[in-house]
């Protein structure tokens, strides 16, 4: 069998969370993410999300965040180029119970939604970069990356690596306001590749309940080795979702985004040694996110979280094929119609960058000192002094998912 030309998918997210002192109505915001609530058609989106996080966490034990929906969106696009036993396991890893066409037009509206939000920043952008020398870009895969995905392509010179890195990197920087830099090098550049597949997610919110910056001060953080962190704990006392989730073994908090329709959604352990088996079960159809999120009921909570950064980088490959997904890395391949000619699929690189504070960070230290200590309350306490989960959602779909092992570490 002739050896086929490789493909190269790369991934990138920014989020970045900044406080300020803005208040909105959480009923307003409750009552329309209710209202639009995850339809069953989307919640093949979930599955996926949560058997690649599981897969993708246990395997690194340190801070983690990923953008599924990155990922889903850029093999939704292989699955319209797919046939035999590639298609096949696509549709079986992907959760894609639908046509191509019809996973076309759900990513569609998923990437027109931040059309609608005002009080968020939501970027999503793709690219195909071909390969000008060894044959171009399937015509018809074209117009449907561009109609359904907004994917853009562009002919590059691959026997020129320095240059088409650094074209690449640019596009990739000035998509995620520069949080992502050098997503690729020179050397991942051959003559053999015959396109390079990149998508990006920036998003950048302020809290619709603020974390005061004179409320800040130092905390220890158990980790779950035993061992403790010293981390600068933000802490409100306010009106969030909140449940409590006895068959997780955890309580959950909704952090809502100004005048938007996203929030970050929060799962803390009830102990610091069982995070693996929360995630283990976050797999599982009956746990995704977003069937959890209704189950959220407004009250006031007494609430301490941890300021937190991570930059995350993976190769998506391990873990994909151990969900199943393996033929269309190996020279059988049957991506046959995003080129002129079959390719295999050589690397799927992420890299993600979230930031969550206030947005001040030597301000806040030096107001450490003047902070008193809190009195008893009655009311639900909610503090995310040991390693927990968290996601950025919309009310159809999981933009962001990682864990925090330690807050300390960048």
């Amino acid at each position: 069998m002739a050896s086929k030309a490789s493909i190269l998918l790369l991934l990138m997210g920014h989020l970045l969370v900044a406080q300020t002192i803005a208040q909105a109505n959480f009923d307003r915001r409750q009552s329309q993410n209710n209202s639009r609530q995850l339809s069953p058609s989307f919640s093949y989106m979930d599955r996926f999300s949560g058997k690649l996080f599981q897969k993708i966490a246990k395997s690194n034990p340190g801070n983690v965040v990923i953008s599924p929906f990155s990922v889903h969106a850029l093999l939704g696009m292989i699955l319209a180029a797919s046939s035999g036993e590639t298609l096949r396991e696509l549709k079986q890893v992907g959760e894609f119970g639908k046509n191509h066409t019809d996973v076309a037009l759900d990513f569609q509206r998923l990437i027109k939604f931040k059309d609608h939000l005002q009080g968020v920043e939501l970027t999503t952008a793709m690219r195909v970069y071909y390969n000008q020398r060894l044959g171009g870009i399937n015509t018809r895969f074209e117009e449907f990356a561009k109609i359904y995905y907004t994917a853009g392509t562009e002919p590059v010179d691959m026997d020129n690596g320095g240059v088409t890195a650094t074209k690449i990197n640019d596009w990739v920087a000035n998509s995620t306001r520069n949080k992502i830099k050098n997503l690729i090098s020179s050397k991942s550049i051959t003559s053999n590749v015959q396109a390079i597949l990149v998508n990006a997610v920036y998003f950048k919110g302020r809290w619709e309940k603020a974390f005061s910056t004179s409320a800040t001060r130092p905390a220890k953080f158990s980790l779950t080795d035993g061992r403790t962190s010293q981390v600068a704990m933000m802490h409100s006392k306010d009106v969030y979702g909140f449940a409590d989730l006895p068959e997780l073994n955890a309580t959950a908090l909704e952090l809502a985004y100004k005048d938007s329709e996203t929030s970050m959604l929060i799962l803390l352990p009830n102990k610091n040694d069982v995070l693996a088996d929360l995630e283990q079960k976050l797999a599982l159809p009956e746990f995704d996110l977003n069937r959890i999120a209704p189950r959220l009921r407004r009250q006031k909570v007494e609430v301490g979280l941890p300021k937190f950064r991570i930059e995350f980088e993976q190769d998506l490959i391990k873990p994909l094929k151990e969900l199943g997904l393996r033929q269309m890395f190996s020279p059988s391949s049957q991506v046959i119609n995003l080129l002129n000619q079959p390719v295999r699929v050589d690397q799927i690189k992420q890299k993600a960058y979230i930031d969550v504070g206030e947005g001040g960070t030597e301000a806040a230290a030096a107001s450490y000192a003047t902070v008193n200590r809190r009195m008893i309350s009655n009311n639900p306490i909610f503090v995310a002094n040991r390693p927990f989960v968290f996601a950025i959602r919309t009310p159809s779909s999981v933009l962001f998912v990682g864990h925090v092992e330690d807050p300390g570490l960048n």
